[in-house]
């Protein structure tokens, strides 16, 4: 079992991972705090099969790319383009590397990017975030699997067929990095589907986990339980029985779960966000989210849909009609709320990179530089010499 906490004034951060029953462990999860500065926080989870190096080497590449590219374009979070652009170049990096040795592996991946009151979610596959907010639960993502009615017509539109719930019979998810087989044939999307979200000061906390924890809880479970153990034990002592839960349900895959919870400092940070933006033309109401495009420049799907049938939450994907315009309904405890978007939602005016200041040093190495090259098929960084 791996377990890593952290705790400042903001938040206090416990992951945890177990390999459970699988006989090999193929998760990865990375967080980092502070991202880019002191309020902002990186989250994400990788969700491994047919092997653990492809999660692996996205665990040791996004988190940090998506840092670099995020302060190149003196930004403080991830913008749709940076995660799009990303989400694809480390796909393509891990497939060529895979392709002499025909390399099988694929893995899922769900990154959360916050600063301040600001929420980015980039995900590809089914590892699922939930938070609770305004003593609401919400799922944040949606699961990309076969099974799912959008993804399913996605998949036949590329020519190929679910069997079983499955994509051609043999893959659980209907998106992923690696996969060798199924990138040659162009059946399998590296796509993320990306959405935006306005926190409030009643945020309270925020979980990340692959699927082998949602399988055998609805998103309303995991919040009680971990509001309930808050009560009379710490988060860490809480995230480890919700995990131990987990497996006494029958779980019997491997487990990655962060939780975070939100300090009484970073609400009052909210609130006085919330304040400086008050009056400022266009806003999203409190609590409503943008949902984004994903790479793809002409949506074949949407990704406003039902929720898995494990999950009784209201969550933020809804039913809406096909389209350029999309609905996103939040519910609050007044009455829902409405607001219509078109496909794509503007970005806010880039900050003065002069003015953004990089309070980190370049990295040791990096996947992406010459000197330096990742072993992908184990699990360190070598030098290459010459």
């Amino acid at each position: 079992m791996f377990l890593k906490k952290d705790q400042c004034d903001f938040w206090e951060i416990v992951q945890l991972a177990t390999q459970g029953k699988r006989p090999s462990m193929e998760d990865s999860g990375v967080y980092l705090t502070p991202f880019t500065s002191e309020t902002s926080l990186f989250l994400s989870v990788y969700d491994g099969h047919a092997g653990h190096r492809c999660s692996n080497f996205l665990a040791n590449t996004l988190p940090n790319e998506l840092r670099r590219e995020t302060q190149s374009n003196g930004a403080t979070i991830p913008t749709e383009d940076i995660f799009c652009r990303v989400f694809s170049d480390t796909d393509q990096l891990w497939l060529e590397s895979a392709k002499d040795a025909r390399i099988e592996d694929g893995s899922t991946a769900l990154c959360l990017a916050l600063d301040g009151n600001d929420l980015t979610v980039a995900n590809c596959g089914d590892c699922r975030a939930i938070f609770c907010q305004n003593g609401l639960t919400q799922q944040l993502t949606r699961d990309h699997r076969p099974t799912d009615e959008a993804e399913g017509e996605r998949i036949v539109l590329s020519g190929a067929t679910v069997i079983g719930g499955r994509l051609l019979g043999q893959l659980g998810v209907s998106r992923a990095f690696g996969n060798l087989d199924f990138k040659d044939s162009n059946l399998l999307s590296s796509d993320p589907e990306i959405h935006h979200l306005t926190l409030t000061s009643e945020v309270e906390i925020l979980v990340v986990g692959s699927d082998g924890l949602y399988d055998h809880f609805s998103n309303e479970e995991i919040i009680s339980f971990i509001k309930a153990g808050l009560i009379t034990s710490s988060l860490e002592n809480v995230v480890k029985a919700l995990v131990d839960e987990a497996i006494d349900r029958g779980s019997e895959d491997n487990i990655t779960i962060i939780v975070v919870k939100f300090e009484k400092a970073y609400k009052k940070l909210l609130k006085k966000r919330a304040k400086k933006q008050a009056g400022k033309s266009p806003t999203l109401l409190s609590g409503k989210s943008s949902p984004l495009r994903t790479s793809s420049k002409n949506l074949k799907h949407s990704p406003d849909t039902p929720q898995a049938e494990t999950s009784k939450s209201s969550g933020l994907f809804k039913e809406v009609k096909k389209g350029l315009t999309l609905k996103a309904t939040v519910k609050t405890s007044a009455s829902p709320v409405h607001h219509s978007l078109i496909e794509t939602v503007p970005h806010k005016k880039k900050p003065d990179p002069k003015k953004t200041k990089t309070i980190y040093e370049e990295e040791k190495w990096t996947i992406f530089s010459k000197p330096f090259k990742h072993d992908f098929f184990g699990r360190t960084a070598v030098t290459i010499s010459g």
